[in-house]
């Protein structure tokens, strides 16, 4: 039997903010969020603009690849962001996330770059089917950080890719395997950021009604403080004895900064017929656009907003203090990390992360001990080294180091496939030397320890055993 979706969405400005820079769509094929970022650099002009992009898949032919109609929806959104950077300068550092799901009718894609997330619920279980974009979520896949630990994390909020109008976007694409039943979120970081995934579970499992649903959602994240913008789009996926076709008939929604052009943002999501979502969009209610009237109207600036000159300058201000301490903080806690990794061939420690940001490292080399060629090491020790091993401050680097240093010796002590004791000076022999040949005396032990036995020299160099350049204790 054929599916299709059923869906509602849902925006709140939260507890905290001004004015609301999240969007949202919900279509009868698409179901998109996307989270604007730069406040007084226009983050409600990207959000929109990356919205108004993807409604456009809803007017192209259903039978094509979801996955190719996204990407290419994503990157006009970026190059819309772009142009709408260049033609006011004052828009520069704006940009947005984008999560969005396009229904077939057969197929659902899924497109994502940021930090929205979309959850798959089935059978009472969540599932998160996106991947974060974030610091803290690369912490989090090497190891460093647990997922509790990410999330009072000082820089929990630093998003690594997002659409800004730079360069080629990179989004990640795939197909999903929907069921009868499934229930679909797609969500800013506002509901995520306070509402966990055991309480989205629960909600979304036990609330059948959408709206009831997500109006859970939604009195849950503001319970939670709402520091942040809510945006939610929900769907259910039923069965059905007459597939929906693409046309002007169906239910839709937009809500946060995409509703904006033609009314204040509403307690309720807006519903308009698709069609009329795109025109709303395009702030022209009252006929269908032509292609050069999308053109020429897509770019047009907003309205200048009263005393946007104080309020511009407060939030620069704030932006500006709470940026310096979350640097600090950042910096402070990337000081206190150390690991072991390699340095032109010899294990060496770092202080910091072995994590890159753009062009910046953040770990500086701290101190090579000397006398560990990383090739000395058995190979299980070398993939590690090369992986980096992570210490819990510089005195568990230094032991680290030591136990390296440890099998190195222990390795290499084996020769002949038996282990070779500690060298125990013995007398050489020598020949009896022919008649009227000048005696040579024989050679002598080197003196001991008489601790231990052990010469007085209590340490070798690798070569006795095996390995050019490895510095062994005497007593391994």
């Amino acid at each position: 039997m054929p599916l299709t979706l059923r869906y509602v969405a849902r925006s709140d400005v939260g507890l905290v903010r001004e004015g609301n820079e999240d969007s949202g769509y919900a279509g009868p094929y698409l179901l998109a969020v996307a989270d604007g970022m730069g406040g007084h650099a226009a983050g409600e002009v990207a959000s929109q603009a990356a919205i108004d992009e993807l409604v456009l898949t809803e007017r192209e032919p259903h039978d094509s690849n979801p996955l190719q109609t996204l990407a290419t929806a994503i990157e006009s959104a970026n190059k819309r962001i772009r142009q709408l950077i260049v033609d006011d300068s004052s828009r520069e550092g704006m940009g947005t996330t984008v999560t969005a799901l396009l229904w077939t009718g057969t197929m659902l894609g899924l497109g994502h770059v940021g930090d929205s997330r979309a959850y798959l619920v089935r059978d009472g279980a969540i599932r998160q089917l996106t991947h974060d974009h974030t610091f803290v979520q690369s912490l989090v896949d090497e190891g460093r950080i647990t997922l509790e630990e990410a999330g009072v994390h000082p820089a929990r909020s630093l998003i690594l890719k997002a659409l800004q109008g730079q360069g080629d976007v990179d989004p990640d694409l795939q197909v999903l395997d929907v069921h009868p039943g499934d229930r679909l979120l797609v969500c800013s970081d506002g509901l995520t950021g306070v509402v966990s995934d055991a309480t989205l579970e629960e909600t979304l499992g036990t609330v059948e009604g959408l709206d009831a649903a997500a109006d859970e959602l939604i009195r849950l994240a503001l319970a939670g403080g709402a520091p942040d913008n809510v945006t939610l789009v929900l769907a259910d996926i039923v069965e059905t004895d007459t597939p929906r076709q693409p046309d002007d008939t169906a239910e839709a929604f937009l809500v946060g900064a995409a509703a904006s052009n033609d009314a204040p943002p509403p307690e309720r999501p807006h519903r308009r017929r698709p069609g009329a979502a795109l025109r709303a969009l395009v702030g022209a209610e009252e006929h269908r656009p032509t292609a050069e009237d999308l053109e020429a109207m897509r770019y047009a600036p907003q309205p200048p907003r009263r005393r946007r000159w104080l309020r511009t300058v407060v939030i620069v201000a704030a932006v500006g203090a709470i940026g310096w301490l979350g640097l600090d903080l950042t910096s402070n806690w990337v000081r206190d990390q150390y690991y072991v990794g390699d340095s032109n061939g010899q294990v060496a420690i770092y202080q910091g992360v072995s994590q890159e940001i753009g062009p910046i490292r953040l770990s500086e080399l701290h101190d090579i001990p000397g006398g560990l060629p990383v090739d000395a090491l058995p190979t299980i020790y070398r993939e590690q080294v090369a992986d980096t091993i992570a210490a819990d401050d510089l005195d568990d680097a230094d032991a680290v180091v030591e136990r390296l240093r440890l099998e190195a010796c222990r390795a290499h002590q084996r020769v002949g496939g038996g282990e070779t004791p500690a060298p125990t000076p013995t007398p050489t022999p020598t020949a009896t030397p022919p008649t009227g040949a000048a005696a040579t005396p024989p050679a002598t032990a080197q003196p001991t320890d008489p601790a231990d036995g052990t010469t007085e020299d209590d340490g070798w160099l690798g070569d006795e055993v095996g390995y050019p350049g490895l510095l062994c204790a005497g007593s391994s």
